[in-house]
């Protein structure tokens, strides 16, 4: 079965533990939005450029630009309005930008859970059935003995909805093979496309600032947004969560 080759902004994946580290104790969901390299030739031939290879319009060749946080309090499944509420809200504001809702990621409540349970699963398929014909959703599984502050190596390993079988743990990102390791570079917000690399200690250093800044504090999600209308949990720029007062 072929791997996730993903090529990932530093906001997203930092966003995206960020959440984590801000509820360290309780399950974590949130979307991805993006470009699949695919879909058109510019996105394809930046690929190349970032070292990820274009592919035949699976999810598996794609570049996330941005993680948006969802849920915080319960292992979220399906059906669930609250899913509903959360997959128009992300799909919508990713199409005006011209990109695409790609997947999930999740982090279980549990320090040594490394295995998707049932009810997520569900969630995950509930997904899949809504995604465009031929395209495999994105999971970023992130790891909790990876979490350390600062960070030490990547925390999260990426995969396929297909390929998450609650019968079988899935391996820390230190033990997945380095070709279907992610990649990370910059996303050109002009050309809608990935730009210039990224190496894995700049993203290490990228997360390593925002836990400085104390970031972790003030990323919010749609759960917050359900206590308080007025936080806008779909707009939160790394750069705005790490100055924000």
């Amino acid at each position: 079965m072929s791997s996730a080759t993903v090529v990932a902004s530093p906001e997203a994946y930092t966003k995206a533990l960020l959440h984590c580290y801000r509820y360290p104790t309780q399950p974590v969901m949130g979307m991805l939005v993006g470009k699949r390299l695919s879909e058109d030739s510019t996105a394809a031939g930046s690929a190349g450029q970032s070292g990820a290879a274009s592919g035949g319009g699976s999810s598996s060749n794609c570049f996330v630009s941005d993680a948006v946080p969802l849920f915080h309090t319960l292992p979220m499944t399906a059906p669930s309005p609250m899913l509903e509420v959360a997959y128009s809200h992300v799909q919508y504001a990713a199409c005006t930008t011209g990109q695409s809702l790609l997947g999930v990621y999740i982090a279980n409540e549990r320090l040594l859970d490394n295995k998707v349970s049932p009810i997520t699963k569900k969630m995950l398929d509930a997904l899949q059935s809504r995604m465009p014909s031929q395209t495999k959703l994105l999971v970023w599984f992130i790891n909790n003995e990876c979490l350390t502050s600062p960070p030490m190596g990547l925390a999260i390993v990426s995969l396929t909805a297909d390929r998450c079988n609650p019968e079988k743990g899935i391996p820390l990102p230190s033990q997945v093979p380095a070709e279907e390791s992610m990649t990370f570079g910059r996303w050109n917000s002009d050309t809608l496309a990935p730009g210039a690399p990224v190496t894995e200690e700049g993203v290490m250093e990228t997360v390593s600032n925002a836990l400085d800044a104390f970031a972790h504090y003030r990323i919010a999600d749609l759960d917050d947004h359900v206590e308080d209308p007025s936080i806008n949990y779909l707009e939160q720029p790394l750069s705005a969560l790490m100055t924000r007062k």
